[in-house]
């Protein structure tokens, strides 16, 4: 818990992103954590170059986020993205919802290589909303 503290773990979102959407979103993964037993996520900014910047230290300011969400059980494997703009939102999380494939396109990062290749690029390209259970409990 202390680690998440760190600044390299941290990047600037626009207050209401980050208390709106955002959110929301982390809610939903904590809740698909306790209902799913075990998944694996990675989270971050999609870092471009040109990006504003901040403070006297100019740290970038990223406009859009990444989350990506990776369930295995009884050997079924699904997976789900989320690429999200750093602003205010009432727009559902839905709406957000890509396939791995879009968030490694669009971030340039291999998730989930350690499946195996045919797995990788069966559970990458698909985009499953319904797989996924989305109400709160």
């Amino acid at each position: 818990m202390r680690e998440s503290f760190y600044f390299s773990n941290m990047s600037p979102q626009v207050p209401s992103f980050n208390r709106g959407v955002w959110k929301k979103l982390e809610e939903l993964v904590r809740e698909w954590a306790v209902a799913y037993k075990k998944i694996y996520v990675a989270t971050g900014p999609v870092l471009t170059k040109g990006l504003p910047t901040i403070g006297p230290n100019e740290v970038s300011v990223p406009s859009y986020f990444y989350k990506v969400i990776l369930e295995q059980h009884d050997g079924e494997t699904k997976a789900i993205g989320f690429i999200i703009p750093n602003e205010s939102s009432s727009s559902s999380l839905q709406d957000y919802a890509v396939s791995i494939d879009h968030v490694e396109e669009i971030t340039g990062i291999d998730f989930y290589c350690q499946l195996e290749d045919a797995q990788e690029k069966e559970v990458e390209k698909k985009l499953c909303i319904p797989c996924w259970n989305w109400k709160k409990n």
